[in-house]
């Protein structure tokens, strides 16, 4: 079986924020040749998902972002946080240092980024593919959701992120 790959790769300096994927995906897709299948988009972080939903619209995504600042507190003791924060926040007692994988200096505190991630996106998620596009609603889009961007200030380095997109060709679809 033939699958092909292509990957997103970009730096992320933005805290929250939602990006359109759509068009990048399509023209993956034109330029692997496929006709009909699905694809695999998946990111592999713990603090950006990928979401499915109507991304064009500015005001909805004004309402999103609001949303999951307000229902998800911020850690106190985030970089983000300052006397003009606008959002909730809450102790917690996640630290990137107490994970035996962690092997960067962290200076934020980004638990409210982890549970976002998990509460309002996924890892991946898998769409069909018809007419050499991707087969969406009339109002869907394919986007990143990210939770956890970085400007680079003090010890905090700008994230590098990465999308895979997997496209996996069909033989042919059969109407049942």
């Amino acid at each position: 079986m033939r699958i092909f790959l292509k990957e997103l790769e970009f730096p992320s300096t933005l805290h929250t924020y939602i990006s359109d994927i759509t068009k990048k995906i399509n023209d993956a897709i034109k330029k692997s040749g496929v006709r009909d299948g699905f694809v695999f988009v998946n990111t592999k972080h713990t603090t950006m998902g990928i979401v499915v939903n109507e991304i064009a619209e500015p005001n909805l995504l004004a309402d999103i972002l609001h949303h999951t600042l307000q229902a998800i507190p911020e850690d106190k003791r985030s970089t983000r946080v300052s006397k003009n924060y606008k959002h909730p926040t809450a102790d917690y007692k996640h630290r990137c240092q107490d994970n035996p994988y962690c092997d960067e200096i962290d200076e934020d505190y980004n638990a409210a980024a982890h549970i976002r991630a998990l509460v309002f996106s996924h890892p991946s998620v898998v769409v069909p593919v018809r007419g050499r596009k991707l087969e969406l609603g009339k109002y869907q889009q394919v986007a990143a959701f990210e939770f956890d961007g970085r400007d680079g200030k003090g010890k905090n380095p700008i994230r590098e992120r990465s999308i895979q997109i997997w496209i996996c060709p069909a033989e042919k679809i059969i109407p049942i």
